[in-house]
């Protein structure tokens, strides 16, 4: 079986290259992930696990939650998102079983910078 921690790792790297995003959050709600994020700190660990993966009966479960850029369709990345981590799981040694990919777009950025005021 994969290491969920390292899957979690690969997945979020590989969402951060896919063209349009300029962002990963945490998948999990705001206080277990900084619950997580205190707990990792005195282990003295970087989090790098933005990408929560959950194992039950015989699925593998993946949130995402990433920001956009506002000059490509947010819906485009999303799904480009979602076919991304779906293909990485199915290509995992264990990935034969159901794959519930669930992507959110949190932000979508403007690439313009602000101009003085």
């Amino acid at each position: 079986m994969t290491d969920d921690a390292d899957l979690s790792r690969r997945l979020t790297a590989a969402v951060r290259a896919v063209d349009g995003v300029t962002g990963v959050y945490a998948a999990q709600p705001v206080l277990e992930a900084a619950a997580v994020a205190i707990v990792e700190r005195l282990r003295l660990e970087a989090p790098g696990m933005l990408v929560d993966v959950d194992r039950a009966d015989g699925a593998v479960r993946v949130a995402v939650h990433v920001a956009t850029a506002a000059d490509r369709p947010a819906a485009d990345v999303i799904r480009a998102v979602g076919e991304r981590v779906r293909d990485l799981v199915a290509a995992e040694p264990d990935g034969d079983g159901t794959v519930l990919v669930h992507v959110t777009g949190r932000l979508v950025e403007d690439a313009v910078a602000a101009g003085p005021s």
